[in-house]
């Protein structure tokens, strides 16, 4: 039952409050409703926040005996993971409010508390009790602050003191934020302590001869010379991935195929205690055959649409080649044609006529043509799409080759024209082919300046770009960081500006730069709202953000 539909009169001068009430809201929140979450979810107890927090929580507890207090510890995503209490009075308080290990109280679930509000506000916050949002919370008053990571800045938890009152004590405030300063603190200990075991594993195992060992953490790469000298940034970000698929020791023994075209023999054990840390061991696999160090890797979107290319050459038939401007389309055509063919551009017609435009067609079907292109088809006038349809429909010896964006995007009519076409290539846009970028790079400086490379940061941050002008964006990207940079190889400070993304993206993996641009899109097709954004992606508006601090999204 809704007792209570808009803040108290008390909160009018509090817009934090306000707002919280509105986000609650919106989400559908019950101010009737029981906690949410699973009570019986176990808490990792290896976690680093627990961790952190435990001594500092140990200390709170002898400080509070024989008080009504209580100290909440929660997650990232708002879920209780430890509790201290000061008094078993108030321990009975909260687990008869529903409070306990595993519970969620986030905004989305439980509405304003102290909890749920401050990773909403990323700050601290006093939420006084009838400024909580559930009626079962009206009884308390509670002072939460953020536990952020002083060395990722992300949103490791948040620690909460709750009284019995229906105003905060002004102590709450101090007590909370000297706590929580010292669990940060010891978060960045742990950090340094655990990258120091990274590099004692590193320098362990580095030690044996004629081995390729890189190290690799959420946070740290480590690479001996042999690594450097076998292994490409896409190398590096592919080892990355493989420490997500076990929680063992040892996570991966096997063959590989890196980025150079050789295949590799890779060992890998994951160290403890180091944020999903491993020590990487990889020989060339002098049994594989090598693929020549310029071509593209077989398994790459560039080498099928090369293979298709093949294909639809040696066949009969119109051919659709579609694609976002920017993707290859006439990169694709030169490659299917072969050599100097006629080509013309729909958009032109508008500006020449169209009936001066399908005169030319006509001339140059006269000369009987292996291939007609007609670039921008879906600017096609009503006549010529009427022509191009008749042509369509009768076998002629002039193949025609015909250039669109994606068909997705076409009107009813041209939909309905290129439908006609037996053969079609689907460009895939730069952001889909983003483990391709090295390759791609490489072979635009052939013609831009011959030997030039990207360092491992450059190419990780070119591989977290969006985008939008596909190809065509990229070639000028690389022109203008060639035109600049002093020696052999493109670092990140030579790119333009906007294309050096911090190095929490940089560190991203393919699944989850693929989340992030989703998540970007979603959060531009709702305008910034992230309760509808969150909705479209089937998730909890706290997870939501939880996910933005996790893959940098300011929005």
């Amino acid at each position: 039952m809704r007792s209570m539909q808009h803040p108290p009169e008390s909160a009018a001068l509090r817009p934090d409050i306000v707002l919280s009430w509105q986000r609650s809201r919106q989400c559908g929140v019950d101010p009737g409703a029981a906690v949410g979450g699973d009570p019986d979810s176990d808490v990792e107890s290896g976690d680093r926040l627990l961790h952190a927090a435990k001594p500092i929580l140990d200390e709170l507890a002898s400080q509070l005996t024989d008080s009504s207090l209580c100290v909440l510890l929660a997650d990232s995503d708002g879920r209780i993971v430890d509790r201290v209490f000061g008094d078993r009075t108030m321990a009975q308080r909260i687990e008869r409010a529903g409070v306990v290990v595993g519970s969620r109280l986030g905004e989305d679930e439980v509405g304003t508390n102290a909890l749920g509000t401050p990773l909403e506000l990323r700050r601290a916050i006093i939420v006084n009790g009838a400024e909580h949002y559930l009626e079962r919370f009206k009884q308390m008053s509670c002072c939460g602050q953020p536990i952020i990571h002083p060395a990722t800045q992300r949103v490791e938890g948040v620690l909460d003191i709750t009284g019995i009152s229906d105003q905060a004590n002004p102590l709450f405030a101090p007590l909370v934020a000297r706590a929580v300063a010292d669990i940060e603190g010891r978060l960045q200990a742990g950090r340094r302590a655990a990258q120091q075991r990274l590099m004692d594993a590193f320098q362990r195992i580095s030690a044996r001869p004629g081995a390729a060992v890189a190290a690799i953490s959420g946070d740290l790469v480590l690479a001996n010379p042999a690594a450097l000298e076998l292994l490409g940034p896409v190398d590096y970000q592919n080892l990355r991935d493989i420490t997500g698929e076990s929680h063992t020791g040892r996570i991966k023994s096997g063959s590989i195929e890196l980025s150079c075209g050789e295949r590799a023999l890779v060992e890998a054990e994951r160290v403890p205690g180091t944020n999903n840390g491993a020590v990487f061991v990889v020989r060339a696999d002098r049994s594989a055959p090598r693929i020549s160090r310029g071509s593209i890797p077989l398994h790459t979107a560039g080498a099928r649409i090369k293979d298709r290319l093949r294909v639809i050459r040696g066949a009969t038939g119109a051919v659709l080649v579609c694609g976002e401007p920017g993707s290859g389309r006439t990169t694709a055509v030169a490659d299917l044609v072969e050599g100097s063919t006629p080509c013309l551009d729909a958009a032109t017609a508008a500006v020449a006529g169209t009936r001066a435009w399908l005169r030319t067609i006509t001339e140059q079907l006269a000369t009987r043509p292996a291939f007609l292109v007609i670039e921008n088809v879906d600017c096609a006038t009503t006549e010529a799409i009427a022509l191009l349809t008749e042509m369509l429909s009768m076998p002629h010896p002039t193949r025609l080759v015909l250039t669109s964006p994606p068909v997705t995007e076409l009107s009813p009519a041209v939909a309905a024209l290129v439908a006609r076409c037996p053969h079609r290539i689907d460009l895939p846009p730069l952001r889909n082919r983003s483990n391709e970028i090295d390759d791609i790079a490489r072979h635009m400086f052939d013609g831009i300046r011959p030997g030039l490379r990207v360092t491992a940061r450059a190419a990780s941050a070119l591989r977290a770009a969006t985008w939008p002008g596909n190809l065509t964006e990229l070639r000028a990207v690389l022109t203008t960081a060639a035109g600049t940079c002093p020696s052999g190889r493109i670092d990140l400070a030579d790119l333009p500006e906007p294309y050096r993304v911090s190095p929490r993206i940089a560190r991203l993996s393919e699944r989850e730069l693929a989340e992030r641009r989703v998540i970007i899109e979603a959060l531009e097709r709702c305008g910034g709202n992230k309760v509808h954004a969150a909705r479209q992606l089937g998730m909890s508006r706290t997870t939501l953000y939880a996910r933005m601090r996790m893959l940098d999204i300011d929005r």
